[in-house]
């Protein structure tokens, strides 16, 4: 049974709820609640009176429990390693190769065409006007004998290649139709110039050609340079040319005065160059001198340098090849064959960068070569002759 204590505190706490339930409406609509009926109060009951309780004490509020730390999860996971930054390779320092300097070319800057313009010439006139013509790269001359005067004297029929044809930008080849059945004829002049090659003329191949009847006075029958102040021919190549007996001279005997000559390179403006001859033909019955001869140079007008004679014949000149200018330098003569030269076949008087290779030299007068210098003289290469 419920003691008298325990009677009265649930008393109060109904009496306490049930004036919760009738307030809590009024408050909740914003109302002031009603008094409280007196019948009401009459009919609640009267608890028994006791003695004054002993006030119960407070419970302790309750602490409020730390909270439980979320659990670990089994087994725990092994974390992924952070990847380490890959280094950046430090540049290696590499001496960088050097460009190689390219090798100096003696070829002419020439404008090279996809296909050569052709013309067929049957006189000097045309041929001359033709060769003017930069457009033109192979001139074809129809076999025959065609009449020349003295180049020197310039006239329409005269092969002086001279100014009009230094402006040349394409090479050109100047041909006989046959080789060897196109004659340019001197008539018997006495001063006889077949061609001539001055003032900077330039880009030209004359192939397949006789040069006949004439006189070579103190000059050649083909000449290069020889005149003081003018531009130096350079980029010509001469290919099986022959300068028949009827070219004629006055050294007659191996004591003559060497002035008459097959080939003559001599001085101009810087000095000619960059000459071939390839195949040349010397018959020197007629009293040539020489089949080339260098001679000559002054102040800035220099003789030849950078030529190349090869497969050279000659037959019976006082002598086949005379180089003498301090100027001269690299040139070459190899591969002839010299028949019956009066004197020398070869004399050398000068000059740097001389070789002479492969001479065969066969009847010479005195001496198959000949320096004042020497057997050896210095800036000459000799090199497989047979000096006879």
């Amino acid at each position: 049974m419920l003691t008298r204590r325990a009677t009265a505190g649930l008393v109060v706490a109904y009496v306490a709820i049930a004036l919760v339930l009738l307030v809590a409406p009024s408050l909740a609509s914003g109302s002031t609640p009603a008094a409280t009926s007196p019948a009401l109060l009459a009919d609640a009951v009267t608890p028994t009176p006791t003695s004054s309780p002993t006030a119960s004490p407070s419970p302790s509020p309750s602490p409020s429990p730390s909270p439980s730390p979320s659990p670990s999860p089994s087994p725990a996971p092994t974390p992924k390693p952070t990847p380490r930054p890959t280094a950046t390779p430090r540049p290696v320092a590499v001496a960088p190769r050097p460009t190689p300097r390219p090798k100096p070319s003696t070829k002419p800057a020439v404008k090279v065409v996809s296909a050569a313009h052709t013309i067929t010439v049957r006189s000097i006139v045309a041929l001359k006007k033709a060769l003017a013509n930069d457009k033109y790269t192979l001139i074809i001359v129809a076999n025959g004998t065609y009449h020349v005067s003295p180049a020197s004297m310039t006239h329409a029929d005269s092969l002086w290649i001279g100014s009009a044809y230094s402006h040349r930008t394409h090479w050109v080849t100047v041909r006989a139709q046959t080789r060897g059945r196109v004659t340019f004829d001197g008539g018997g002049t006495s001063s006889f110039g077949c061609i001539s090659f001055a003032e900077g003329a330039r880009f030209q191949t004359w192939d397949g050609f006789k040069c006949a009847n004439g006189r070579a006075n103190q000059t050649g029958v083909v000449t290069f340079g020889g005149y003081a102040g003018k531009a130096a021919p350079h980029h010509i190549t001469m290919s099986n040319i022959t300068i028949m007996a009827s070219c004629r001279g006055s050294a007659t005997s191996a004591s003559s005065n060497p002035t008459d000559h097959a080939f003559y390179i001599s001085e101009a403006v810087g000095g000619p160059h960059d000459l071939k001859f390839f195949g040349i033909n010397v018959d020197g019955r007629g009293g040539l001198a020489t089949a080339f001869h260098f001679y000559h140079s002054s102040g800035s007008n220099k003789n030849a340098w950078n030529v190349t004679i090869q497969g050279l014949r000659v037959t019976k000149t006082q002598q086949a090849v005379m180089l003498w200018d301090p100027t001269l330098r690299n040139i070459k003569v190899t591969s002839a064959r010299i028949v019956g030269a009066m004197r020398y076949a070869i004399r050398i008087e000068g000059g740097s960068g001389i070789t002479i290779s492969y001479i065969t030299s066969t009847g010479s007068g005195t001496a198959g070569f000949y320096s004042s210098e020497g057997s050896h003289p210095p800036g000459v290469t000799l090199a497989h002759n047979s000096f006879k």
